[in-house]
Parts: C-alpha cells; sequence; structure tokens
C-alpha cells in the first residue's frame, strides 16, 4: 500500500486530565475522502486541528508523507501549511465583509498575487459555485446554504491539496445538506484535493467517502471503506452506525 499523506501514529492528547484522544492511529491517503464519525463530544473536531496544526499533541507523532512535520525544514514547513485549507462548522464568514472579500481573504493574507489576479481566482470560484451576483452581499444577507458554498468557495480558493471539513452540512435541511455534500464530492473529483470530513450524518456521509474512521472514548476503534465498516461484526461499531442503544458506546 502506498505511503499515507498524512499519518496520526500515537496521537494523545488531554485537557484538564480529561484524555480527548487516546494513543490514536490514523492513515489518511492521498486522493481520497476520509471521514471521521463518532459520538458528540469524542473529539472529532480536536483531531482534525491536530492535523491541520492547530493544537500540539501531548505524544505521538503526526508525518507528512512519511515524515514528521517537526523534521521538514522551517521552508517544507511553510509550504506544507500552504497545502491545506480548512471549512469551519459554522462556515466563519466574517459578517462585516462582503462575500467577494470572504472569499478573496486567503488570497489577500498568503499570496503574492496582484489585485487583478485575486480577483480572476475568485470569479472562478464564484462561477462553478454559482454564487454569482452576490459579491458584494453580506453573510447575513445570505440563507444557510447559500453561506456554505461561500465557505466552499473560499476553501477552495487557494487550490489547495488538503481540505478539512469539520462538520459542513451543520444548520442545514436535509435536501441542502445533500447538495453540500455532493458538491464536496463533485469538486474532490474534479480537483484531486484530498478530503478529511467530521461528520454527523450517518449514513449519508458514506456515500461521499472512500475511508472511514470511528473514534470512540478517545480511540480509533475502525477504518477502512464504508462496505468494510458495514460489514464489520464488532458490536459497538454496529450499535453506533445502525443508532441501536448501547450501554458500551453511551449513545444520546
Amino acid at each position: 500500500m502506498d505511503t499515507p499523506l498524512i499519518q496520526l501514529c500515537n496521537v494523545s492528547k488531554s485537557f484538564d486530565n480529561n484524555t480527548v484522544l487516546n494513543n490514536i492511529n490514523l492513515s489518511i491517503f492521498k486522493g481520497e475522502i476520509t471521514t471521521i464519525i463518532g459520538k458528540s463530544g469524542e473529539g472529532k473536531s480536536v483531531l482534525l486541528k491536530h492535523i491541520i496544526g492547530l493544537l500540539k499533541p501531548d505524544s505521538g507523532t503526526i508525518l507528512f508523507t512519511g515524515k514528521a512535520f517537526s523534521a521538514h525544514s522551517s521552508v517544507e514547513q511553510l509550504s506544507l501549511k500552504k497545502k491545506f485549507s480548512y471549512m469551519f462548522q459554522d462556515s466563519a464568514l466574517f459578517d462585516s465583509m462582503t462575500v467577494y472579500d470572504n472569499i478573496a481573504l486567503p488570497l489577500q493574507e498568503a499570496s503574492q498575487l496582484t489585485k487583478t489576479e485575486i480577483q480572476q481566482r475568485v470569479k472562478i470560484r464564484m462561477t462553478q459555485l454559482d454564487i454569482i451576483g452576490t459579491e458584494q452581499q453580506y453573510p447575513g444577507q445570505l440563507s444557510g446554504g447559500m453561506r456554505k458554498r461561500v465557505a466552499l468557495a473560499r476553501a477552495l480558493v487557494t487550490d489547495p491539496e488538503i481540505i478539512l471539513f469539520d462538520e459542513p452540512t451543520t444548520g442545514l435541511d436535509p435536501i441542502r445538506k445533500k447538495a453540500v455534500h455532493q458538491m464536496i464530492a463533485n469538486y474532490q473529483r474534479k480537483l484531486g484535493f484530498t478530503g478529511v470530513i467530521v461528520s454527523h450524518e450517518i449514513p449519508e456521509i458514506f456515500s461521499i467517502s472512500q475511508r472511514i474512521a470511528l473514534l470512540n472514548k478517545g480511540d480509533i476503534i475502525f477504518q477502512g471503506t464504508p462496505e468494510q465498516l458495514n460489514n464489520d461484526d464488532n458490536p459497538v461499531i454496529s450499535a453506533f452506525i445502525h443508532g441501536h442503544e448501547s450501554s458500551l458506546l453511551d449513545i444520546d
């Protein structure tokens, strides 16, 4: 098997003596969508923040193409960080900025592009996501589904190799949730980025995921394809996937 693009090796993290990640191991492969599932409060978002470097593990190592981040030169580390983009749970758009300025912001902050080049890139993404005409509107004037499109346009505008999605369909109705999933899948196929999604949308999210990781009580207790997950005979996994009551998972 190919070397994972990103690999978490024995990663642990605690907050105030509360262990959130307990010696976890996870492999994420280039060009795939890997979805992390699990009960609320299990540390899925914490795991995501370790991948992008917003949090550092108490112990363990995070590898990029087989090499620890700390082992890369400062130039390589900067280059690695530029490969990432992040779509936050609540879209994290700036209410005081127009749609155009929200999308353009990553390019204005982290590139040497001219104003004209930035305008061209923003227009391309806005056209692809069918949000042309909203440039001078503010996030508060948009529907929840439109805000998700703007957030996705912003995540894509830097042409990232890796995009992390933290609950990208939170607050949407079932039809718009499906539309957002389809948008992510379509752009992943078109652009070939590696996607990591934290999601509660089970089993809907399985249709766009090549790989699933189940986080339970601080441990990754499964990682594999959706088909392998559905066929796994572990009662903890079965209870979670099929929504059955389980004292082991203490499902809400």
